[in-house]
């Protein structure tokens, strides 16, 4: 379990980094508003990926609104990226996308409170203040316009909490369920408000830990799991707004 553990961490860190890659190059208008970015095949030799690591930076770029898949035309930089279009596009896919993000979230909330519940008291103190480093990183993240690095620093957060538990097997779970997320992550700390909303739910969190209070630390996280899913699980199939 523990070589399994260490590859999925590997390959997460591969598309994170291909993924930040991208985004720059984007960002610095390598790739302009409306260019069509270059074949899976260029893109693999360039970044020295797997195609399989890049697909999956290909969607996370996808639910960040900074490209679009047209059809069988290929993947192209989403026009005016910074603008409310963008926003527009990351809503759109995050309601898109809802169900399937509620299923993971459900089990996560499930399970990530089952292992914040086996701290004790002084391991709940000690991991409040491992955590609020991290979301102190994360507001900082967002306020300069880093999803990306809000997003890993929400997984970082996750993995934090449940690092408590003795249980190896459930450990293996939730890591994988993580990582499951990680796009849907970056769709929710890429907008402002929902960015907020789960800052301000870590925090409670980090208070409860740090009251030494592991059962309100725990329900905490499990409303936490599900809240930004279920928002847009509900409010499916009404048309985003326009710009």
């Amino acid at each position: 379990m523990a070589d399994e553990r260490s590859s999925r961490a590997r390959e997460g860190t591969l598309v994170e980094a291909a993924t930040e890659a991208i985004r720059l190059q984007i960002m610095r208008e390598k790739f302009a508003a409306g260019d069509r970015l270059p074949t899976e095949r260029v893109l693999v030799d360039e970044l020295g990926v797997s195609r399989t690591v890049l697909r999956e930076a290909l969607s996370s770029l996808e639910a960040l609104g900074l490209i679009e898949t047209r059809g069988t035309r290929g993947r192209f930089v989403a026009s005016a990226v910074s603008s409310q279009r963008s926003r527009t596009m990351v809503s759109a896919w995050l309601h898109q996308h809802a169900p399937e993000i509620l299923e993971v979230d459900e089990i996560r909330s499930v399970l990530e409170a089952q292992a914040i519940r086996s701290m004790s008291q002084w391991e709940a103190i000690e991991a409040a203040g491992a955590a609020a480093e991290i979301v102190r990183a994360q507001a900082d993240a967002v306020e300069r316009g880093a999803p990306v690095e809000a997003a890993d620093g929400d997984a970082a957060f996750h993995r934090l909490l449940t690092s408590y538990t003795k249980n190896g097997a459930l450990l293996v779970l939730i890591g994988g369920l993580i990582d499951a997320s990680r796009k849907g992550a970056y769709a929710v700390y890429s907008l402002p408000e929902t960015a907020a909303r789960s800052l301000d739910q870590h925090r409670e969190i980090v208070d409860a830990l740090s009251d030494s209070d592991v059962e309100r630390a725990a329900e905490l996280a499990r409303g936490h799991m599900i809240d930004a899913a279920r928002q847009y699980a509900a409010t499916q199939g009404r048309p985003a707004e326009e710009p």
